[in-house]
């Protein structure tokens, strides 16, 4: 299964190949789970979000449409879950040592307000942007696709994955400049 592409296999899938769904799986849950945990970031919620992402898609395989790319579509879902959990409850973050490695000499509420204001900003640019843009950046930024990585995720050319990059950067800077300075601008800037 693993020569397949995301669509092919997702194909399969569909015409019932269970080992489809299974290699589907793998090669997305990791990268899912940094995507929702960078949007939630409270371990147990981004474990369930993460498991209604993949019921949902096991729900509508059917209306998966393969001149897309899979990861698109899972990323579209996945984000509307995100939504809709943060429609159903304000969630908090909690302080995990581990994640940070134990090591941070730091008071452990900077190490919080920090991750906290990362997740804000991102949320902001999830609100400023539009959707295409908002991913893009957040696939360049957070997960370091090159262009080309991209443009197969999102089903794009790389002038077009471009395009939207600068778009995105100059739309950031334009709001940036109607604001006034904040912590979430401070870390906003690493996006441009």
């Amino acid at each position: 299964m693993t020569n397949h592409s995301d669509n092919e296999l997702a194909l399969l899938w569909r015409s019932g190949k269970v080992d489809a769904y299974n290699e589907l799986v793998n090669r997305h849950i990791d990268l899912l789970y940094r995507y929702i945990s960078s949007r939630c970031g409270v371990a147990s919620e981004v474990d369930d979000i993460c498991q209604e992402v993949f019921l949902e898609v096991c729900l509508k395989i059917n209306n998966f449409d393969p001149q897309y790319t899979f990861t698109a579509w899972l990323y579209m879902i996945a984000k509307r879950k995100v939504v809709d959990r943060f429609r159903r409850q304000k969630t908090t973050v909690e302080f995990n040592s581990d994640a940070h490695g134990g090591h941070d000499s730091r008071d452990p509420s900077l190490i919080l307000e920090e991750r906290e204001s990362g997740r804000n900003a991102w949320a902001k640019v999830f609100e400023i942007l539009s959707e295409s843009q908002a991913m893009a950046l957040w696939l360049r930024v957070q997960e370091q696709y090159s262009v080309g990585q991209i443009a197969a995720t999102m089903s794009q050319s790389e002038a077009n994955v471009k395009v939207l990059l600068f778009r995105a950067r100059q739309r950031l800077v334009r709001e940036s400049k109607h604001h006034t300075p904040t912590q979430y601008h401070e870390y906003s800037q690493s996006f441009l």
